[in-house]
């Protein structure tokens, strides 16, 4: 686990410096906006329409219209997060394990699901 927390860090970081945000921010638009977002896309090509993925986009560019400060507003939810995360040492795991597996396994599954029902799956019509 820890060498993939490790893995996921440094590409945060890698982003981090690329674009100027902090990692804090980067965190934040990766994991709130561009993975939602792209689940959006894939259901909304699942189902063949267009509803969930503007509903999302709307909501998200109001969001970010009512965020004052960027920074601040990622410190918060970053930090929030964080102290999520961290109530699973309470269940015998730790901040590593309980990242890797709520940020990066459980998206990948998501992203398997979804990206395998997009483009590999079969809708069988019936017909009449």
């Amino acid at each position: 686990m820890k060498k993939l927390f490790d893995i996921t860090f440094e590409i945060l970081m890698f982003l981090s410096r690329a674009t100027g945000f902090s990692y804090k921010e980067i965190n934040i638009i990766v994991w709130f906006i561009l993975i939602p977002l792209s689940w959006a896309f894939l259901i909304d090509k699942i189902y063949k329409f267009n509803y969930i993925k503007i509903i999302s986009i709307i909501v998200i560019s109001i969001t970010l219209l009512f965020i004052n400060d960027f920074t601040v507003f990622s410190n918060w939810l970053f930090d929030i997060s964080a102290d999520f995360l961290k109530g699973f040492d309470s269940v015998g795991s730790n901040y590593t394990a309980s990242s890797v597996i709520i940020c990066v396994f459980i998206p990948i599954a998501i992203y398997f699901l979804l990206i395998k029902k997009a483009y590999f799956f079969k809708h069988h019509k019936t017909e009449k």
